[in-house]
């Protein structure tokens, strides 16, 4: 017995669909230098909740493989609006979360920027992490967007 076509175009809408679905929820990663030997790779950032909205609690966790050992360090963030430097702040690793990171997979812990104070818009968010001996480890980027809470129904 063969499906029948309305069966058929369901299942082709349904795998078509979930073609495009993980492209709507990863929050693309872009290199600092594309050419640069880091000795970190980044394997992704998780935003939650994404849209990011203003005023309301925002976790970011980086998704990250160390290619050595890091015993000391420091997490280096700005934030552009529209190309406009508007935030910049250092945080120590190894205070935020305990050193040594030893080399593999790791997920840096979540933490949070003081997002309730900017306007809503599009923001781009670099960060690089230097190690205790002021060596670049990684340098990226992503985009992300911020919305005001009335807009998604958020009180």
């Amino acid at each position: 017995m063969e499906p029948s076509p309305l069966l058929m175009k369901l299942i082709f809408s349904f795998l078509l669909w979930l073609s495009f679905v993980p492209h709507f929820f990863v929050t693309r990663v872009h290199l600092c230098d594309e050419t640069a030997k880091y000795d970190i790779m980044v394997k992704g950032v998780e935003i939650s909740p994404s849209p990011i909205v203003r005023g309301h609690p925002t976790n970011m966790t980086l998704n990250l493989i160390i290619g050595k050992p890091i015993i000391a360090g420091k997490m280096v963030v700005d934030i552009l609006y529209f190309g406009w430097h508007v935030y910049s702040d250092s945080y120590d690793i190894c205070v935020e979360t305990s050193c040594p990171y030893t080399s593999g997979d790791f997920a840096l812990a979540p933490f949070q920027t003081p997002l309730a104070f900017f306007v809503p818009g599009s923001y781009h968010m670099q960060i690089t992490i230097i190690d205790g001996h002021d060596n670049k480890l990684t340098c990226f980027g992503f985009d992300y967007e911020l919305v005001i809470a009335s807009l998604f129904g958020h009180s």
